[in-house]
Protein backbone atom coordinates (compact mmCIF):
# COMPACT_ATOMS: atom_id res chain seq x y z
CA UNK A 1 0.00 0.00 0.00
CA UNK A 2 1.68 3.13 -0.93
CA UNK A 3 1.40 5.85 1.50
CA UNK A 4 0.31 9.05 -0.86
CA UNK A 5 -2.91 9.60 -2.47
CA UNK A 6 -2.15 9.98 -6.65
CA UNK A 7 -4.66 13.09 -8.07
CA UNK A 8 -5.56 11.48 -10.43
CA UNK A 9 -6.80 7.36 -10.69
CA UNK A 10 -7.66 4.75 -13.82
CA UNK A 11 -9.87 2.54 -11.94
CA UNK A 12 -9.81 -0.32 -14.50
CA UNK A 13 -6.05 -0.65 -14.68
CA UNK A 14 -5.57 0.10 -10.84
CA UNK A 15 -7.97 -2.60 -10.06
CA UNK A 16 -6.58 -5.19 -12.97
CA UNK A 17 -2.53 -4.43 -11.17
CA UNK A 18 -4.30 -4.65 -7.70
CA UNK A 19 -2.52 -1.18 -6.29
CA UNK A 20 -3.74 0.30 -2.89
CA UNK A 21 -3.43 3.51 -1.62
CA UNK A 22 -3.51 5.59 1.66
CA UNK A 23 -2.80 9.34 3.04
CA UNK A 24 -4.12 12.09 4.14
CA UNK A 25 -6.11 14.45 1.66
CA UNK A 26 -7.16 18.15 2.97
CA UNK A 27 -11.03 19.19 3.48
CA UNK A 28 -10.26 22.01 1.44
CA UNK A 29 -9.91 20.17 -1.88
CA UNK A 30 -13.78 19.58 -1.41
CA UNK A 31 -15.22 22.06 -3.56
CA UNK A 32 -18.97 20.64 -3.44
CA UNK A 33 -18.66 20.51 0.27
CA UNK A 34 -17.39 23.51 1.62
CA UNK A 35 -20.74 25.41 1.39
CA UNK A 36 -21.97 22.57 4.33
CA UNK A 37 -19.13 23.20 6.47
CA UNK A 38 -18.51 25.55 9.43
CA UNK A 39 -14.85 25.50 8.44
CA UNK A 40 -12.58 23.64 6.22
CA UNK A 41 -9.34 22.82 8.56
CA UNK A 42 -7.72 20.02 8.94
CA UNK A 43 -7.90 16.73 6.65
CA UNK A 44 -9.39 13.21 6.75
CA UNK A 45 -7.62 9.86 6.66
CA UNK A 46 -8.02 8.26 3.25
CA UNK A 47 -7.55 4.32 2.46
CA UNK A 48 -8.22 3.24 -1.24
CA UNK A 49 -8.08 -0.16 -2.43
CA UNK A 50 -7.94 -1.23 -6.42
CA UNK A 51 -8.65 -5.23 -7.22
CA UNK A 52 -11.22 -7.91 -8.55
CA UNK A 53 -13.08 -9.89 -6.20
CA UNK A 54 -14.00 -13.13 -5.84
CA UNK A 55 -16.13 -13.43 -9.03
CA UNK A 56 -13.23 -11.16 -11.02
CA UNK A 57 -15.14 -7.85 -10.87
CA UNK A 58 -13.27 -4.92 -10.77
CA UNK A 59 -13.40 -3.16 -7.64
CA UNK A 60 -12.81 -0.09 -5.20
CA UNK A 61 -12.87 -0.40 -1.21
CA UNK A 62 -12.24 2.41 0.56
CA UNK A 63 -12.24 3.67 3.97
CA UNK A 64 -12.45 6.99 5.28
CA UNK A 65 -11.88 9.20 8.41
CA UNK A 66 -11.78 11.93 10.31
CA UNK A 67 -14.04 15.13 11.42
CA UNK A 68 -15.70 17.67 9.58
CA UNK A 69 -17.32 21.18 11.34
CA UNK A 70 -20.42 21.26 9.35
CA UNK A 71 -23.12 24.19 10.16
CA UNK A 72 -26.43 23.22 12.28
CA UNK A 73 -29.13 24.18 10.93
CA UNK A 74 -31.34 25.21 13.70
CA UNK A 75 -28.68 27.51 15.39
CA UNK A 76 -26.11 28.08 12.50
CA UNK A 77 -23.31 27.17 14.71
CA UNK A 78 -20.39 24.67 13.99
CA UNK A 79 -21.70 20.87 14.77
CA UNK A 80 -18.40 18.24 14.90
CA UNK A 81 -19.20 15.44 12.35
CA UNK A 82 -17.18 12.39 12.98
CA UNK A 83 -16.76 10.60 9.84
CA UNK A 84 -16.00 6.70 9.73
CA UNK A 85 -17.31 5.49 6.54
CA UNK A 86 -16.12 2.03 4.47
CA UNK A 87 -17.85 1.84 0.57
CA UNK A 88 -17.57 -0.50 -2.58
CA UNK A 89 -17.69 0.69 -5.48
CA UNK A 90 -18.09 -1.90 -8.64
CA UNK A 91 -16.28 -0.55 -11.22
CA UNK A 92 -18.22 -0.32 -14.37
CA UNK A 93 -17.66 1.33 -18.25
CA UNK A 94 -21.17 1.48 -18.87
CA UNK A 95 -24.47 2.07 -17.74
CA UNK A 96 -25.77 -1.40 -18.98
CA UNK A 97 -23.37 -2.74 -16.79
CA UNK A 98 -24.76 -1.21 -13.76
CA UNK A 99 -27.48 -3.48 -13.52
CA UNK A 100 -25.54 -6.63 -13.61
CA UNK A 101 -23.83 -5.20 -10.54
CA UNK A 102 -24.07 -7.78 -7.56
CA UNK A 103 -25.97 -6.41 -4.59
CA UNK A 104 -23.37 -4.25 -1.83
CA UNK A 105 -21.68 -2.53 -5.10
CA UNK A 106 -22.58 1.06 -5.70
CA UNK A 107 -21.40 1.81 -9.40
CA UNK A 108 -18.64 3.63 -10.23
CA UNK A 109 -18.52 4.79 -13.91
CA UNK A 110 -15.24 4.65 -15.33
CA UNK A 111 -15.20 5.06 -19.06
CA UNK A 112 -11.02 5.36 -19.67
CA UNK A 113 -10.73 8.76 -18.72
CA UNK A 114 -8.54 10.04 -15.27
CA UNK A 115 -10.71 9.70 -12.10
CA UNK A 116 -9.86 12.78 -9.71
CA UNK A 117 -9.64 11.07 -6.17
CA UNK A 118 -10.74 13.99 -4.13
CA UNK A 119 -14.24 14.11 -6.72
CA UNK A 120 -14.73 9.84 -5.81
CA UNK A 121 -13.85 10.52 -1.71
CA UNK A 122 -16.51 13.97 -1.96
CA UNK A 123 -18.82 11.60 -3.15
CA UNK A 124 -19.21 9.39 -0.68
CA UNK A 125 -18.84 12.15 2.08
CA UNK A 126 -21.51 13.71 0.12
CA UNK A 127 -23.65 10.61 0.41
CA UNK A 128 -23.27 9.98 4.07
CA UNK A 129 -24.15 13.32 5.52
CA UNK A 130 -27.52 14.29 6.96
CA UNK A 131 -29.02 16.82 4.33
CA UNK A 132 -30.36 19.28 7.28
CA UNK A 133 -27.62 18.50 10.03
CA UNK A 134 -28.71 19.48 13.64
CA UNK A 135 -27.00 19.31 16.74
CA UNK A 136 -28.56 16.15 18.86
CA UNK A 137 -30.48 18.01 21.23
CA UNK A 138 -31.86 21.71 21.66
CA UNK A 139 -29.69 21.97 24.55
CA UNK A 140 -26.29 22.23 22.50
CA UNK A 141 -28.05 24.80 20.06
CA UNK A 142 -26.45 27.80 21.34
CA UNK A 143 -29.23 30.46 19.60
CA UNK A 144 -31.74 29.80 22.22
CA UNK A 145 -34.12 28.58 19.88
CA UNK A 146 -36.62 26.16 21.11
CA UNK A 147 -39.02 24.56 19.45
CA UNK A 148 -42.57 25.23 21.14
CA UNK A 149 -45.85 24.57 20.83
CA UNK A 150 -47.97 27.00 18.76
CA UNK A 151 -50.05 29.02 21.00
CA UNK A 152 -53.70 28.73 20.59
CA UNK A 153 -55.72 31.63 19.25
CA UNK A 154 -58.98 32.97 19.65
CA UNK A 155 -61.32 32.74 16.86
CA UNK A 156 -62.55 35.81 15.92
CA UNK A 157 -65.86 33.92 14.68
CA UNK A 158 -66.57 32.45 18.29
CA UNK A 159 -68.65 35.61 19.20
CA UNK A 160 -70.60 34.46 16.12
CA UNK A 161 -71.65 30.86 18.35
CA UNK A 162 -73.69 33.02 21.09
CA UNK A 163 -76.11 33.92 17.93
CA UNK A 164 -77.07 30.83 17.21
CA UNK A 165 -78.51 30.31 20.75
Amino acid sequence: MLDCLPETVEPVGLADAGRSFRGEIAIAAFARLRPLLADTEGGLRVALVFRRDERRLRVLTGRIEGRLNLICQRCLQALEFPLQLEFSLGIVASEAEIDRLPQGYEPLLANGELLRTAEVIEDEILLLIPAVPMHAGESRCESGYRNRPAQEKDNPFSILEKLKT
